[in-house]
């Protein structure tokens, strides 16, 4: 359905959102004094969203499977939301902008090359190589 480019392109759109979204809840924080208050306004706004696109049938509706049908490990992914916008909130006035998101990048990397080398949590295990370590290495070169 969708071409590598078009799907790369719409990640890399996603990665400058954020940056944005990183800009936007900044002044937010400065209104609210709190990053935890932005962040809950933050994920107000980003379920809000969602479920207008999600009720506009714009994409499949799905249905909520049974809590014991999948590991409880899979309920968790939002955990990482609130707490990357939090910290973030916390980091970008005292570091910048820039610092931050080659941060998040970093510890991206890292991570993914892990999941990728041990297959955890249901993924493909693609061995790490030289290849590999020099790719992520460059992503800040």
């Amino acid at each position: 359905m969708f071409t590598r480019l078009f799907l790369f392109l719409l990640v890399a759109l996603g990665g400058a959102g954020l940056t944005l979204q990183m800009a936007w809840n900044a002044r937010l924080r400065t209104a609210t004094g709190s990053p935890v208050l932005t962040t809950i306004i933050s994920v107000l706004v980003t379920l809000l969203s969602l479920v207008l696109v999600w009720a506009s049938g714009a994409t499949s509706r799905g249905s909520v499977p049974a809590f014991g049908s999948i590991p409880r490990w899979a309920w968790c992914g939002g955990v990482f939301a609130g707490y990357y916008l939090t910290a973030s909130l916390v980091a970008i006035p005292k570091l910048g902008a820039a610092p931050v998101f080659a941060l998040v990048i970093a510890g991206q990397m890292a991570a993914a090359l892990l999941l990728d080398a041990t297959g955890a949590f249901g993924l493909a295990q693609i061995a790490l190589s030289p290849t590999r370590l020099a790719g992520a290495a460059l992503w800040r070169a």
